[in-house]
């Protein structure tokens, strides 16, 4: 793991109907939870499963691509040399002993993978290859990034088919002692392989040695984190449990993953501040940030009067119905995400009314007029600010271009 790697809102739509994903997205204070119960909970082992399945987290450091590189890449997919391996790299700690003082890569933000017993459908789990106490530069191995690291002499593989097999972890510290004295690089260790078609055991005895030997080397090797290759997700369903950045350098990158992941795949994810321990014997805490915008603030009214009357119309002739609307300075003042609340304001005081149920046809219109006055400039000059707004009914549904295009009265 050492190389870095480098709306027009649709046509109507009721109060019936509103509703936003952010509603049943989950707090930050509940992820905040969640992500402390994981680095506390110090079991053995997950009933018959390892215990990275139900504790622990999962860390990944992360580089933001840079375009004016030629650099292009999501931070939560497989990167290119993690589509070659057929892994990634994360690194896994937890408050009993297993710790190091930043999250590696020379990065200061990055993401917490969701550990298997807590991923729900339709988000995919990942599963550990293999598990290195101590960064293993696994760019640099062979057999899934878990086997020989080319820049060794010796050859090395998982533990388990090293020659003798290294399968306790006081066996592991002996061999990673013997060959890394110099503390040059750290490079020659095996990782404890737990992959199928191991037994659920196996996999549990694995992971526990791969704990044991982290904390016996945990206050030499403070400054390096540990190292585990997992297999790589499909495009965008890592299940991701939270964004991190660990001081204020990281933050604008982590804002930008988090909007960026919300963009690609529609979820919501929280950044948490993850101050990692300054010493060996200390523990890493961990605080919400407020990173998102505020909740919109909305308006108690959004029109101050709308009345009907016939006016002539050069393109719809005389006697056409107008409904004259005067918004509030709060409505005036909106952006696309209330134009459905504003709307649905004007459709509740006028839908029985004839002349607006007489031009139902066009009842789309009514609501692209609305959207219109509040998007257009004309002459430099927002439409927003006419004082008052005419709205005919009988007027056709257009495209918002072509609204714009005939001055919000199209024909």
């Amino acid at each position: 793991m050492k190389t870095p790697m480098k709306r027009i809102t649709p046509l109507l739509l009721f109060p019936l109907f509103l509703q936003t994903t952010a509603a049943n997205a989950e707090s930050c204070e509940e992820t905040l939870k969640r992500v402390e119960g994981l680095y506390n909970n110090t079991v053995d082992s997950c009933r018959q499963d390892p215990a990275s399945d139900c504790s622990g987290l999962l860390v990944r450091g992360t580089h933001r691509a840079n375009p004016a590189k030629g650099e292009k890449w999501d931070v939560w997919n497989p990167s290119p040399k993690a589509k070659e391996l057929g892994t990634f790299a994360a690194s896994w700690m937890r408050v009993d002993g297993i710790s190091y003082e930043d999250p590696g890569m020379s990065t200061q933000n990055g993401y917490l993978i969701t550990p298997i017993d807590q991923v729900r459908e339709p988000e995919t789990p990942v599963h550990i290859y293999c598990a290195f106490p101590n960064d293993a530069w696994t760019d640099f191995r062979d057999d899934r990034g878990c086997g020989n690291n080319k820049n060794t002499a010796q050859t090395e593989a998982v533990c388990q088919a090293m020659a003798p097999p290294i399968v306790t972890a006081n066996a592991w510290v002996a061999h990673f002692t013997r060959f890394n004295n110099d503390r040059k690089q750290d490079q020659l260790q095996c990782g404890f392989n737990m992959r199928n078609p191991m037994s659920s055991k196996e996999r549990v005895d694995a992971f526990r040695n791969f704990m044991g030997a982290r904390k016996v080397i945990n206050t030499r090797e403070f400054q390096t984190q540990t190292e585990l290759r997992l297999g790589n997700p499909k495009d965008d369903e890592l299940p991701i449990l939270a964004f991190f950045y660990s001081d204020q350098r990281g933050l604008n990158d982590a804002l930008a993953n988090q909007r960026d992941y919300k963009e690609k795949t529609g979820k919501d994810r929280n950044i948490i501040k993850i101050d990692f321990p300054r010493t060996p014997g200390s523990k890493a805490t961990f605080s919400c940030t407020r990173t998102t915008p505020p909740a919109p603030q909305f308006c108690d009214r959004y029109i101050e009067s709308s009345t009907w009357a016939q006016r002539p119309d050069p393109k719809l002739g005389p006697n056409t119905w107008s409904l004259q609307v005067v918004p509030t300075a709060c409505g005036r003042a909106i952006k696309d995400d209330q134009t459905d609340r504003m709307f649905a304001e004007l459709y509740n005081k006028h839908k029985d009314d004839e002349q607006w149920r007489q031009y139902s046809v066009h009842g789309g219109s009514l609501r692209r007029q609305l959207v219109c006055h509040l998007a257009a400039t004309f002459d430099g000059k927002p439409v927003r600010n006419k004082p008052e707004w005419n709205l005919e009914p009988a007027r056709p549904y257009v495209d918002q271009a072509k609204a714009v295009a005939q001055y919000c009265n199209p024909y």
